[in-house]
């Protein structure tokens, strides 16, 4: 039998290819809460990443919240997701945010989830309004508060990737950019070169899909350089390679991108073996736009 914790874990591992799939599977979650309502706030993570942020439904959500109320009540733990969830619902759908108080961390996020959420649905004017209210609530915060310049970098990031993979147009394209470049600047105050490398990895393919190939390149040896100079493993390597070559594919350089193309193959054997179909998917990605 399926616990909680391993649909939980498959759920994550699904919902990017078939986030319709993971949200018609939830009500299963829920029934798998009764023997372990530990569970009900991962489950409420999961939820409101799948219903708000890839799908943009908070009404959706609002059911499935109600529907694990029962379990969340018998594990007081969860309250927090819950009321994170409850208003990422609430701001997708424009209503009334509940009084329950968050840490400005969590609102953020909450924030960051139903900007995607409505970017999804094509709403991108109101995705930057309300990723406006984001940067506004994390602007507030106290000088020493670590967590919520983070929540905003984070919100920055997920927001210029759902765009990056999504269709273009002058619009999404233009706050894809500039969600890019903040998650950039924000990361470089306040996270590490983790962080920095993976944004430069962001922005580097954001250009390459408005066909800014020479932006693109910019970005992506910025990112090789990060990780060059800091040691980086195999993985992160791997990606600022894909990111290199999916610039130079941009630019026009099918040759150059190839050479790129060589570099990930030649990594795939040191990466874990977890992620070594993740991987091999970024290859088949790139190669057609790559010569031998």
């Amino acid at each position: 039998m399926t616990t909680i914790a391993e649909f939980i874990d498959q759920a994550w591992n699904d919902h990017i290819g078939d986030p319709q799939g993971v949200a018609a599977r939830l009500p299963q979650g829920v029934a798998l809460l009764e023997q372990a309502p530990d569970k009900a706030g991962d489950f409420a993570q999961l939820a409101e990443h799948v219903l708000v942020a890839h799908l943009g439904d908070g009404d959706a959500l609002a059911r499935c919240l109600a529907s694990l109320a029962p379990a969340a009540a018998r594990h007081s733990d969860s309250e927090p997701a819950l009321v994170r969830a409850c208003l990422a619902a609430a701001l997708v759908r424009g209503a009334d945010t509940p009084a329950e108080p968050l840490p400005r961390a969590a609102a953020v996020r909450a924030h960051g989830s139903a900007v995607c959420g409505l970017a999804s649905r094509g709403d991108v004017a109101a995705a930057r309004s309300l990723l406006q209210s984001a940067a506004a609530l994390a602007r507030d915060a106290f000088p020493d508060d670590q967590d919520t310049p983070k929540a905003l970098a984070a919100c920055y990031h997920n927001l210029a990737a759902q765009l990056e993979e999504g269709p273009r147009g002058a619009e999404r394209d233009a706050l894809m950019m500039e969600s890019a470049r903040l998650s950039r600047s924000t990361w470089a105050e306040a996270g590490t070169w983790v962080n920095v490398e993976r944004a430069d990895y962001m922005l580097a393919l954001c250009a390459a899909a408005t066909g800014d190939g020479a932006q693109a390149v910019v970005h992506a040896r910025s990112c090789l350089a990060v990780c060059e100079s800091n040691g980086a493993d195999a993985f992160e390597r791997f990606f600022a390679h894909e990111a290199l070559g999916r610039a130079l594919a941009a630019s026009g350089d099918a040759s150059a991108a190839g050479e790129q193309l060589v570099r990930m193959r030649g990594l795939l054997g040191d990466i874990d073996e977890s992620n070594r179909a993740y991987c091999q998917g970024s290859i088949d990605k790139l190669a057609p736009n790559c010569l031998p």
